[in-house]
Parts: C-alpha cells; structure tokens; sequence
C-alpha cells in the first residue's frame, strides 16, 4: 500500500512568538495536538509558557 504519513523533522527550533498552539499548526496541522510535544518534551510539563526562541523541542511522530 502507499505510505501517506507525513515525513517530521525529529527536532524543532522555536521561534520569536512561538506558542506551544502555533508549533502544533505548523508541524501538524492541528493546534490541538500541542500536548503531544508536551509529553515528548518532559522539561515543558513543569512550565508550558518557559518556551524560549532558539529552544530545541523534539518533535513525536503522528
């Protein structure tokens, strides 16, 4: 069969003015899936809100 998963980077280099919300859009096309970076990011379970321009988040797949 044909493979339509979407090819992720592995990380994701934050950017000025990102939100956990707008990251979630732009890698998966849905701002609700913003808890799964969360959960493959434990460091942001402690403060969502600590993300910081140049920051690594590593990206789980779909």
């Amino acid at each position: 069969g044909v493979n339509l998963r979407v090819r992720l980077p592995a990380t994701y280099t934050v950017q000025e003015g990102d939100t956990l919300w707008t990251i979630a859009y732009r890698l998966y096309g849905d701002p609700t899936r913003w808890q799964e970076l969360v959960e493959a990011n434990p460091e942001l379970l402690a403060n969502p809100a600590a993300l910081a321009p140049g920051m690594q988040l590593r990206v789980p797949p779909l």
